[in-house]
């Protein structure tokens, strides 16, 4: 995508407002992610088709009127080096920083539309969103009523243990799941398991949860086992588990026949981590919508040339933030 820019709207009419030019909105965005300067960066774009028509709350709130391609790749070569590539929405990316400018340098404007314009989009539809009128209200058709319905059987809460028990030291209780790995599994995420540098990979965790004994309100997960997904989908957009994905990995417990139970899953993003930079948008929706036990976390191993950082996350009150984690000494 070269040359590209994005062309504001008044929602209301479809009158254009002004344009930014997109390289100069994702310049400082990418800076302060990756903690470097980007003289003389290339940004490579790739519009998904991917229907993404959120509005984004704030002021003023903003709406991507080609919601058709609510994901874009980007990937940024510096110095004839790709130091960066992953998906993002464009809400995310171009949206948030594009609303932060606009509540500057334009206070008076409370609702706005974008579209990205460049060579190769003229065929994308700009599609103004349905108004909200105030006073209205939604006439339901009578409905019959089913004849059955389906209840889930909550399951028995994990078993109560404290982090001596676990092996390792109680000196952070912060967060709302505190991860403690074998010294194997320690190894095997941040030294002996080889990965790509190419394309991201992920799979399952495996391990025993448990209630903290000693902090009411908080889980211990103790991970015994990482196992690469099989049957996985693979696209620009994400790495994505499938039904049979998560069929081979019960398979797989079974067979281990240690009692563990799935605790998560892990994938890799293929630039240097920053304070900034944890799981993506795209990452969080997975793990929000898949992954929904409270005990359940995302690990994220950033790969930069032969290092890697790990990190993990969990939820806490609806918001995936990032949580501890110790290993064992053996």
């Amino acid at each position: 995508m070269t040359s590209a820019t994005v062309v504001l709207f008044r929602t209301d009419t479809l009158t254009k407002f002004g344009s930014v030019g997109l390289t100069e909105l994702l310049t400082p965005v990418f800076e302060d992610l990756l903690d470097r300067s980007l003289e003389g960066a290339e940004f490579h774009m790739t519009l998904l088709p991917i229907r993404d028509g959120a509005t984004l709350r704030g002021d003023p709130t903003l709406i991507n009127l080609r919601s058709s391609h609510g994901y874009v790749h980007i990937r940024i070569r510096q110095h004839d080096a790709v130091i960066y590539q992953h998906p993002h929405s464009v809400r995310e990316v171009i949206g948030r920083p594009l609303q932060r400018l606009l509540g500057k340098d334009f206070p008076e404007e409370h609702q706005m539309g974008f579209g990205i314009v460049a060579d190769g989009l003229a065929g994308l539809s700009v599609t103004r969103p349905t108004p909200v009128n105030e006073g209205s209200i939604d006439i339901l058709a009578r409905q019959r009523q089913p004849v059955f319905h389906l209840e889930e059987v909550a399951e028995p809460g994990p078993p109560e243990m404290t982090a001596e028990g676990l092996g390792v030291p109680d000196t952070d209780a912060n967060g709302p799941v505190g991860v403690v790995l074998t010294a194997g599994v320690r190894d095997q995420l941040l030294r002996d398991m080889e990965l790509s540098n190419k394309v991201e990979e992920g799979g399952f965790l495996a391990g025993r949860p448990y209630r903290d004994a000693a902090h009411p309100d908080r889980h211990l997960v103790l991970i015994t086992a990482v196992l690469p997904a099989e049957r996985t989908g693979a696209s620009l957009l994400h790495f994505t588990f499938t039904g049979d994905s998560f069929l081979r990995i019960s398979e797989t417990l079974a067979r281990r026949g240690q009692d563990e139970a799935l605790v998560g899953w892990y994938h890799t993003h293929l630039f240097p981590a920053t304070v900034e930079m944890g799981l993506s948008t795209i990452d969080i929706e997975l793990h929000s919508s898949t992954f929904r036990r409270p005990w359940q976390v995302a690990g994220l191993i950033n790969l930069d040339g032969y290092g890697r950082v790990l990190r993990f996350y969990a939820d806490q009150a609806g918001t995936i933030r990032p949580t501890p984690f110790q290993a064992q000494d053996s």
